[in-house]
């Protein structure tokens, strides 16, 4: 209270810790209002003048620890539904405020912002997270295990309103208790944190959690929200939708025939069991609005990983996340994208399926069956049978921040006959701030494969704002075979694989001018067969810098051998063993200016020949209606007496009408399969959480095969009742 005082009285905050202390833990209390609060951003009701005052924030960047160079407000009322705040960010110069964003549910990376996180079963662990710009533009993202899982597509109803004055900018903000789960009982007490970016400043500040080893989706470093009493929950929903397409498809002799569908389902239907436990149905879902995958380009010999962009499965993915700590994409024991989804990325109908997700006291839940139906194969006309998904997670909470799960898949109609299982166990040990410890087993039982079919892995890691040590180890066995899940480099004839990882971070913020932080790295990838025979070694170093105006640049150089057994089908190097050295640079311009990205050159070795890449990703902005990120990769590779060049564009045009009306374009080139692809969504918004989307695709082939892969024109509306 006293650092408050002082600070409403004109003089800056002094942090009460001493460095290598715990991070203060502030409260915040809540003020019951009878009356109406409307969001208008003008806090003209009488309850505001009550409510207690937090401005205490501090900041982390550019000085930890420091009083903010602008200073914040936040005054928080609830009644039975909502929980309402009440935001003011003072500027001094409020003609330097950045809002260029309209578009609902963007990352506003570019712009400044005010966001809160709310950990409603203060469990330190899970939280909800709530974002606007000084345009009312609003972002909401659901947050699990400490920040390791993100679900940008959790998407609820709540209320936003902005305004610009001449003495900075202002928000209100209602948030509905419906829109969030949270533990039952009277007298509960939320984790609560708050944060602000001043973009022309480059500066980030916090009400809690403000040191740099922190992050605020570390919802650990979150302070405490008191003064909730009878407040009133989600109990159901239910979500139908109704769609009409056209499509076509080119037949032999060059003509095309058109096909239409009506399609009507049922998107969702959730009801709560519990307050802290959801029940979810679809029946015949429909995910024509789902954003097309982009093109990667692929000069390795293994499979590209493509992330799921289906609204119903990031709905509770974070509850279904294997071994968590564990980035990449080497191996993940779930993937949804095996259900309803091909091999070779087209759609499978899904009859329906089932989900129940949420936590029982510290244990946290996620059981979902899918049914898929019948389709035709590629390139037809042979039909494969429908096959059923099921998988089992539990996790339960120990310790301060750890955990320990268990998972289980089933898979029916595997092309090996029968089913396939997927058994795995893993731990997360979160220690002091800084040093964490992951392990998991995993055990696949297939028709035909037995024997050396588990899969382990450890990691320890220790990551602070100046040090980052890394170490982990993971062994596949050469029959280990998770048909729900996803091996990358796994191929025919593979014999397993141990791959052995440590990497080492130097991060010091020298008191230089203009510069804010400098990197050291280097790092180091041993990968063997299960025999231990060497497949790949990579060593690398790095050195980079971040600048006080947010642009960043970076040099790394790295030492490669590969052996290969057989021919590589992307580009026909012979086997044998290759060694080579690469070089790139790096760099990115800050997101708070109109036009900025990145741009990487890189040249070196490649297997036999050598390889220049040049990756030019720019993203522009010139108003707040209209963004462009026209994305292209350029590869040359030489080879003896043969050259050949690759090109990848990944293209987007997002417009912004209103906030109602958002519109979004992709143009997508991949010169490996000689196709482009264009995708174009109007999405209105009529109601929160209500669409109705108009969508245009084609994919074409060019050059000596060239013509029409396929058109269509779909129309798709959701509408939602729930209380």
């Amino acid at each position: 209270m006293a650092q408050q005082n002082a600070q409403q009285n004109g003089q800056p905050p002094t942090p009460q810790f001493s460095p290598g202390h715990a991070l203060p833990s502030p409260t915040a209390t809540a003020l019951r209002t009878n009356g109406r609060i409307v969001i208008d951003g003008r806090f003209d009701e009488e309850s505001w003048a009550s409510a207690p005052v937090v401005s205490d924030l501090i900041q982390r960047d550019p000085i930890e620890g420091a009083p903010p160079t602008e200073r914040t407000e936040i005054r928080i009322l609830y009644d039975n539904l909502q929980i309402y705040f009440a935001v003011i960010c003072y500027d001094s110069n409020p003609a330097g405020i950045v809002a260029t964003e309209l578009r609902l549910d963007d990352d506003m990376e570019t712009d400044d912002i005010f966001e809160i996180m709310l950990d409603t079963f203060h469990d330190h662990r899970n939280g909800y997270r709530f974002r606007v710009n000084p345009l009312g533009t609003r972002q909401d993202q659901f947050v699990g295990n400490e920040g390791e899982s993100r679900n940008n597509n959790w998407d609820e109803k709540w209320e936003a309103s902005t305004r610009i004055t001449e003495q900075g900018w202002v928000a209100e903000i209602a948030i509905p208790f419906k829109a969030v789960r949270f533990a039952s009982g009277n007298g509960s007490v939320w984790g609560l944190n708050f944060h602000r970016t001043i973009m022309r400043k480059n500066e980030e500040i916090f009400w809690a959690g403000y040191r740099r080893g922190y992050t605020f989706t570390k919802i650990s470093g979150s302070g405490h929200l008191e003064g909730l009493s009878d407040i009133q929950g989600f109990r159901y929903r239910v979500k139908p939708y109704l769609s009409g397409s056209t499509l076509q498809s080119p037949k032999t002799g060059g003509s095309t025939t058109t096909s239409y569908r009506g399609q009507f389902g049922l998107e969702d239907a959730k009801y709560l069991l519990t307050p802290e436990l959801a029940l979810d149905l679809t029946i015949n879902p429909d995910f024509a609005q789902a954003d097309v995958d982009q093109a990667q380009v692929n000069l390795t010999r293994f499979s590209p990983f493509f992330p799921e962009k289906r609204e119903f499965f990031q709905e509770g993915s974070g509850i279904f996340n294997f071994g968590g700590g564990f980035s990449g994409n080497d191996l993940v024991l779930f993937h949804s994208r095996r259900i309803g989804l091909s091999d070779d990325r087209r759609e499978i109908p899904i009859i329906g399926g089932l989900k129940l997700s949420g936590t029982q006291g510290p244990l946290e839940v996620g059981v979902l069956n899918m049914q898929t139906d019948r389709y035709e194969k590629s390139p037809g006309p042979e039909e494969a049978p429908g096959q059923n998904f099921s998988v089992v997670r539990l996790r339960s909470k120990i310790l301060a921040r750890s955990s320990v799960g268990f998972m289980m898949t089933r898979n029916t109609g595997s092309p090996r006959g029968g089913s396939n299982r997927e058994f795995g166990a893993d731990s997360s040990f979160s220690f002091s701030r800084y040093l964490g410890i992951y392990t998991y087993v995993a055990k696949t039982s297939t028709n035909g494969l037995e024997d050396r079919d588990w899969a382990a892995r450890g990691k320890l890691t220790w990551n602070s704002d100046r040090y980052e040590l890394t170490a982990q180890h993971l062994f596949i066995g050469e029959n280990f075979s998770p048909e729900m899940g996803f091996v990358s480099r796994s191929e025919p004839g593979w014999k397993g694989l141990q791959r052995s990882q440590a990497n080492a971070g130097f991060r010091p913020r020298p008191d230089w001018p203009g510069i804010r932080e400098i990197a050291f790295s280097a790092s180091v990838d041993y990968i063997a067969d299960q025999d231990g025979v060497l497949d790949t070694r990579v060593g690398e170093v790095g050195f980079g810098t971040e600048f006080d105006n947010g642009d960043a640049l970076s040099f790394d150089f790295s030492r490669n051998f590969e052996r290969l057994l057989k021919p590589l089908r992307t580009t026909g190097v012979p086997p044998g063993d290759y060694n080579w050295n690469t070089a790139s640079v790096r760099f990115t311009a800050y997101r708070g200016r109109r036009i900025s990205g990145s741009f990487e050159v890189e040249h070196g070795g490649y297997y036999d020949g050598t390889i220049t890449t040049i990756d030019f990703s720019p993203y522009i902005k010139p108003n707040s209606k209209l963004s462009l990120s026209p994305g292209f990769e350029w590869n040359r590779i030489s080879r003896q007496n043969a050259t050949f060049t690759t090109r990848e564009l990944n293209a987007e045009v997002n417009y912004a009408i209103n906030q109602s009306w958002l519109t979004r374009t992709s143009l997508i080139l991949n010169s490996q399969n000689n196709s482009i692809t264009l995708n174009s969504r109007l999405n209105y918004i009529y109601n929160p959480g209500d669409d109705l989307f108009l969508v245009y695709s084609e994919t074409r082939n060019y050059g000596a095969t060239g013509g029409l892969v396929n058109r269509a024109v779909i129309v798709k509306l959701t509408y939602s009742l729930d209380r």
